[in-house]
């Protein structure tokens, strides 16, 4: 996969017209664009459409063009978490489904100030060169958001380029979108998501030191931290979910499934750029998830709920690691228990409900 960077300074530099007279970074392109937040079925229809009319038009490449930092990281003073896929998460996905050519520009004023003519002339075709625009059934770009279906159309019969608009995707009858896919999630239901989605939701996220307290009651667990602060979480409860961790944490005698991981996070520099795409090596465990504060221990609450995992038949350290959650079923709401007895109880029912999920999922 090769990503195109364009920088704040990069994007005043095509404004100003002063690299895209060099000619086109593209021979020719078949094109789509988005914020494609979660990558979900309806933005896979997009990706798809693109990659068929590179091949239908015999064109140079097939592109996609998205932000490196999604609009409302830069728009909204203070947002809640609500990321459906990080910066490194959408490489990973992207990568995963076989993407040629990604263009990630940083989303910033004067993209945004601009005309959707001008962002069509000097970006899409004199830069990408682009011949074909599949574009989404909502789609709006440029200032006031006049780049619509019809505009868009009317300008590539002045400009010289052909178009398709993709029809919405729906799941149970309901249009899928990134939204959609957030309300789910905020209701706990991750299997509506993923369905929305095409693929499990799913969490990167660091193993950090905890409390050990879940060692001492035979429930050992994985405490997880998320790679980046504005990655949505599903609503507080204990859930069924899979855990990818590197095989070379792995220890003697557990009994995780090898499989090799095409959407693994790539490596990344300070910037963003790809470092590393190649797939790795893992190894998936069905376990069961608390994700909340912790109730029974911590009767006032915890300032930042957690992630704790217990991964059926894991031996290994994960300290320190990056591992990868994805959530299969909702099991019950996070509880506060009398006691230890009552908990270790509760627990022994989440393991054996946790593991009739993963079998029907």
């Amino acid at each position: 996969m090769r990503l195109i960077r364009l920088t704040d300074e990069y994007i005043d530099e095509l404004i100003a017209g002063a690299i895209g007279a060099r000619g086109p970074k593209l021979p020719s392109s078949a094109l789509t664009l988005g914020s494609f937040d979660g990558l979900h079925r309806g933005h896979q229809d997009l990706i798809l459409g693109v990659q068929a009319a590179k091949r239908r038009l015999r064109l140079g490449a097939a592109a996609i063009w998205t932000f490196k930092q999604h609009p409302r990281l830069v728009l909204d003073a203070d947002p809640e978490p609500f990321l459906l896929t990080t910066w490194r998460e959408k490489l990973a996905v992207l990568h995963g489904l076989g993407c040629e050519v990604v263009v990630a520009a940083d989303f910033c004023p004067q993209l945004s100030r601009l005309d959707y003519r001008e962002f069509v002339r000097k970006f899409l075709i004199n830069y990408l060169g682009m011949k074909h625009l599949v574009a989404g059934y909502d789609v709006h770009l440029g200032r006031g958001r006049e780049g619509t279906a019809a505009t868009l159309g009317a300008l590539g019969k002045e400009l010289g380029y052909t178009m398709e608009v993709a029809e919405p995707v729906r799941e149970g009858g309901r249009i899928i979108s990134s939204s959609a896919i957030r309300t789910a999630l905020a209701l706990g239901d991750v299997k509506s998501a993923s369905a929305m989605l095409g693929r499990p939701y799913a969490v990167w996220g660091e193993v950090v030191p905890g409390d050990g307290r879940g060692r001492t009651i035979g429930y050992p667990t994985a405490n997880i931290e998320t790679l980046d602060p504005m990655k949505l979480l599903p609503a507080r409860g204990v859930y069924a979910v899979r855990v990818h961790v590197p095989d070379d944490a792995v220890g003697e005698g557990a009994s995780g499934v090898r499989e090799e991981v095409r959407d693994a996070l790539p490596e990344v520099d300070r910037d963003g750029d790809i470092l590393n795409l190649a797939p790795r090596s893992w190894s998936v465990f069905a376990g069961m998830l608390n994700y909340g504060s912790v109730p029974t221990f911590n009767p006032r609450g915890l300032p930042v709920p957690r992630l704790e995992a217990n991964l059926f038949g894991f031996r290994g350290d994960l300290r320190g690691r990056n591992v990868k959650v994805e959530w299969v079923a909702r099991l019950r709401p996070e509880q506060k228990f009398a006691g230890v007895e009552d908990l270790t109880r509760q627990l022994a029912r989440d393991a054996q409900d946790a593991g009739s999920a993963l079998d029907r999922a």
